[in-house]
C-alpha cells in the first residue's frame, strides 16, 4: 500500500496534476474540465498547508472561455491512499513552498518569482516574524 510520499511521487508535471483533477473531480467539475479543455490553467505550485485543511497540495487556477474562475486545490492522502480535489476561495500565499534558485517545477508553479513576492508580502500581513 502507497504512502502519503508514493502519492506526491506521482505528481511531477502540470499533466499530472490536470490527470488528478480528470480523475478526482470537485464539484462542477463538467465546468472546470470544460474550462481546462477550451480556458486556461496557471498552475500556482505546492503549498505547505491550505486551510481549512491542515494537509500540504497545490492549486491550480482554472478559467473559462467566459471568465469564470475557479482556484482548485489538489491534496494527498496517506490513509487510504487517494487523491483529493477541492475548491478554495482564498489562496494562501503565506504558505507557498515552492522555490526560485532552480528552473521551476510543478512545486514551483508556473511563475515563482511572482509567487515568491505574494508569499512575502502575505507573511508580512499576517504577521509572521520570518518574512522568506
Amino acid at each position: 500500500m502507497p504512502n502519503i510520499r508514493s502519492q506526491y511521487k506521482r505528481i511531477q508535471s502540470r499533466n499530472d496534476l490536470f490527470r488528478v483533477l480528470e480523475e478526482r473531480p470537485p464539484w462542477k467539475m463538467g465546468q472546470i474540465l470544460m474550462a481546462l479543455a477550451t480556458g486556461k490553467a496557471e498552475v500556482l505550485g505546492g503549498f505547505n498547508l491550505i486551510p481549512p485543511s491542515p494537509l500540504p497540495g497545490w492549486i491550480v487556477i482554472v478559467t473559462s472561455r467566459r471568465g469564470t474562475v475557479w482556484n482548485v486545490v489538489i491534496t494527498a492522502h496517506e490513509n487510504p491512499p487517494r487523491f483529493t480535489t477541492w475548491i478554495v476561495q482564498r489562496i494562501p500565499w503565506e504558505h507557498w513552498a515552492g522555490r526560485t534558485d532552480r528552473d521551476p517545477t510543478v512545486y514551483d508553479g508556473d511563475k515563482p518569482i511572482e509567487y515568491e513576492k505574494r508569499k512575502r508580502k502575505a507573511r508580512i500581513a499576517c504577521g509572521f516574524k520570518n518574512h522568506s
